[in-house]
C-alpha cells in the first residue's frame, strides 16, 4: 500500500509539473523525457534520504520538496532565449515581420475603403475612416506586442511554429551559410539621399515662408495655412532623408528607426490632404492678369469639386502605399545586422 501511495504522490507531482511546462516543450514531446528524468531523480533522492536505503512515503515527500515547486521547474525552461526588452532577440525578427505585415494589410484595406467612400461621395465617412486607420494600427500594435511578450515569457523560438517537414527542409537547404558569409551590397546611396533630402528641405521652407507676396497674397489664407503645414511635413521627411544619407551604409538599426519615424510623418501628412480635399473652393488653379491690370485668382469650378476630391484621394492612397516601401526597407535591413 505504501508503494502505491508513493507512486501516486510522484504521479500527482509530475502532473502538476507537466501542467506548468511551456507548450512548445509539449508540442515537441520533449516533456516526456523531462518528466521521466525528474521521476528518476525523485526515486534516487528518496533512497538517499531514507535511513533504510529504501524509499518511504516520508522520504519521497522530502525528495519532492528538494526538486522544487512545479512553477520553479517550469520557469527554468521558460528562460530560453536572449532577453531584449520584453521580447527575446530570437523572437524579435518575427515580431517585426508580423507588425509590418499586419500594418501593411490594415493600410491597404483602409485605402481601398477610403477610395470607395470618395467614389460614392461619403465624405463624412472618409474622415471617420482616417481616424479608424490610426485606431486600427494602435490596437494591432498593442495586441501583437502583448502576444509576443507572452510567447517570449514562455520561451518560444520562431522554429517552434514550424512543422517537422519545414525544419527538415530548412536544415537541408544548401548554400544558406555561404550566402550569409558573402559581403552584402550597400543598402543606401548617401549622396542621393542627401540631395533628395536637401531638395525636400528647400521646397518645404519655400512653402512655409511663401516668399512671393505678389502671388501668395492673392491666395486664400486658409489654403496658405495648409501649404505651410505641408511644408513642415516636407522639412521633416527631407531631414530624415538627409540623416540616412549622413549615416551612410552603417548602423542598420539607426536606419530602421529613421524609416519607422518616416512612416509616422507620412501618415500624419495625410491629414493635411484630408482637410484640403474638403475645401475645394479655396484651391487656386491659376493666377492670371486681368485686362484692367491687377492679377486675379481663378479657382475650381463647383462642377469639378468631386474630381478634385478623387485626385486628393489618389494622393492619399499613394502616400499611404509608399509607407510599404519603408516597411520593406526595415525588413531588408535585418540581414545587415551583425
Amino acid at each position: 500500500m505504501s508503494e502505491i501511495e508513493m507512486k501516486n504522490l510522484i504521479k500527482e507531482y509530475l502532473k502538476e509539473v507537466k501542467a506548468k511546462l511551456p507548450e512548445w516543450l509539449k508540442d515537441k514531446k520533449e516533456h516526456k523525457e523531462i518528466l521521466a528524468e525528474l521521476e528518476e531523480h525523485i526515486w534516487s533522492k528518496a533512497e538517499e534520504l531514507s535511513k533504510t536505503g529504501q524509499p518511504t512515503i516520508n522520504s519521497v515527500r522530502e525528495a519532492i520538496d528538494h526538486m522544487g515547486t512545479p512553477e520553479s521547474i517550469a520557469k527554468e525552461y521558460k528562460r530560453r532565449g536572449t532577453p531584449k526588452v520584453y521580447i527575446t532577440e530570437e523572437m524579435w525578427p518575427l515580431y517585426k515581420k508580423v507588425i509590418g505585415f499586419v500594418f501593411s494589410l490594415i493600410i491597404v484595406i483602409a485605402v481601398i475603403v477610403q477610395v470607395i467612400n470618395l467614389v460614392f461621395g461619403n465624405y463624412h465617412n472618409f474622415w471617420e475612416g482616417f481616424t479608424g486607420i490610426q485606431i486600427g494600427l494602435l490596437i494591432a500594435f498593442a495586441v501583437i506586442t502583448i502576444i509576443f511578450v507572452l510567447l517570449s515569457m514562455e520561451g518560444y523560438f520562431p522554429e517552434d511554429f514550424m512543422s517537422e517537414k519545414e525544419l527538415k527542409k530548412r536544415k537541408e537547404e544548401p548554400g544558406i551559410e555561404d550566402e550569409r558569409e558573402k559581403p552584402l551590397k550597400p543598402f543606401i546611396k548617401p549622396v542621393g539621399e542627401i540631395i533628395g533630402g536637401s531638395l525636400g528641405l528647400i521646397f518645404g521652407v519655400f512653402l512655409i515662408v511663401q516668399p512671393l507676396p505678389f502671388i501668395f497674397s492673392l491666395i486664400d489664407s486658409e489654403f496658405l495655412l495648409f501649404l505651410q503645414f505641408a511644408g513642415i511635413f516636407m522639412i521633416a521627411e527631407g531631414t530624415l532623408d538627409m540623416i540616412r544619407g549622413l549615416i551612410g551604409n552603417r548602423q542598420p538599426l539607426a536606419h530602421q528607426v529613421v524609416h519607422a519615424i518616416t512612416v509616422g510623418v507620412k501618415l500624419a501628412s495625410i491629414s493635411v490632404v484630408v482637410l484640403m480635399m474638403n475645401r475645394p473652393e479655396i484651391f487656386p488653379i491659376l493666377i492670371v492678369q486681368d485686362p484692367s491690370g491687377p492679377l486675379i485668382n481663378i479657382g475650381i469650378a463647383p462642377e469639378f469639386y468631386n474630381l478634385f476630391r478623387i485626385i486628393a484621394g489618389i494622393i492619399i492612397a499613394v502616400v499611404a502605399l509608399s509607407t510599404l516601401e519603408n516597411f520593406y526597407k526595415i525588413y531588408k535591413l535585418e540581414s545587415y545586422k551583425k
